[in-house]
């Protein structure tokens, strides 16, 4: 069993210093055109809400630099080769000590299970940690930063066909249970079953159940027909929410339509309105085209009243698996570089 670090893991609302992202790279060429409008999309709007630390391939920075309107206080260009765009999972994941000071956790990316080609991701939160003078620590368990979703309040949600996956993972529970209490400082670790199907991470919990606050959550309805192919797993989950018992006060459950979305390849892709980002003022909410968009734009409005709530359209990054809060991962220094 785990001696407890002393960190803390804060929820996604809390400060931070920027979103980390990477540029798309050559393992997506065939949609790079739409990638790279995507992400001038994406960029544009953060840098009004929050800095925006942005990894490029040290050989593209300067077009880069230029498409994007330069580097200023809210967008730094970091030179560093990647394999993906999935910073969620390879990234550091930003802890803070006792003192206050960020600490970057090493989940030991393995690409989802040995699945796709992790080499250069791999050494990430190592390369991230030099050069910014921060300290790392690997962690003993493989975990990825969309397979844990945290509050401020001791919780922690996961999903057992992740974490206790024999991709990652060889300990029992009650040891998995252990790591993640001392390095995420949380006191209790809640399990869903599983994810959406055509989900290659095996069933992120950020695809699924997200806290919006101390006592709040949004997770996937099971309220589908009965022939599709991800409405047991899905009730399964909602009913372990239902059934967990939480700290003090609770958590409201607040319901999500789950999109159907049929990709380039015709298969169904896991399209989750559970992937949104959180910035400081904005909250930014997948869209894919789909009739039941304008539903969940309502209920991230309801859920987030004092903050404005954008529709982005991400079916370009759902063609290659993911969404908004798969490239995204909250980076907390005491002061980023200058650029």
């Amino acid at each position: 069993m785990s001696t407890h670090s002393g960190l803390r893991v804060p929820a996604d609302w809390e400060p931070r210093a920027a979103t980390l992202l990477a540029w798309p790279g050559v393992e997506s060429r065939d949609l790079q055109k739409q990638l790279v409008e995507f992400y001038c999309e994406l960029i544009s709007v953060l840098r009004r809400h929050e800095p925006v630390w942005l990894l490029v391939p040290p050989d593209e920075k300067p077009a880069i630099a230029a498409l994007l309107g330069g580097e200023d206080e809210s967008l730094h260009l970091e030179p560093l080769l990647t394999n993906d765009l999935w910073m969620r999972d390879a990234a550091p994941i930003s802890a803070l000590d006792q003192q206050g000071r960020t600490v970057f956790l090493d989940g030991n990316f393995n690409g989802w299970g040995g699945k796709y080609p992790h080499e250069l991701d791999r050494l990430i939160p190592n390369v991230l940690a030099r050069r910014l003078g921060i300290k790392r620590v690997g962690l003993p368990i493989t975990v990825e930063g969309g397979a844990i979703e945290v509050n401020d309040r001791g919780e922690l949600l996961t999903t057992e066909s992740v974490l206790l996956n024999p991709n990652r993972n060889n300990p029992e529970r009650d040891q998995v249970e252990s790591v993640l209490q001392s390095f995420f400082g949380v006191e209790r670790v809640h399990w869903l079953a599983g994810g959406l199907s055509g989900d290659d991470t095996d069933g992120h919990i950020d695809n699924l159940a997200r806290f919006v606050s101390p006592d709040r959550l949004v997770c996937i309805s099971p309220d589908l027909p009965a022939n599709h192919p991800d409405r047991q797993v899905l009730a399964d989950n909602h009913a372990r929410l239902q059934a967990t018992q939480w700290g003090s006060g609770g958590v409201e459950i607040i319901e999500l339509p789950l999109p159907e979305v049929i990709g380039r390849a015709g298969r169904r892709l896991p399209a989750s309105y559970a992937n949104f980002h959180m910035a400081p003022g904005v909250v930014l909410v997948p869209q894919f085209g789909h009739n039941a968009d304008h539903e969940a734009l309502n209920v991230f409005a309801s859920v987030f009243s004092n903050d404005r709530v954008e529709g982005l359209d991400c079916r370009v990054l759902l063609e290659l698996g993911g969404s908004l809060h798969c490239i995204s991962q909250p980076l907390r220094l005491e002061e980023l570089p200058e650029s």
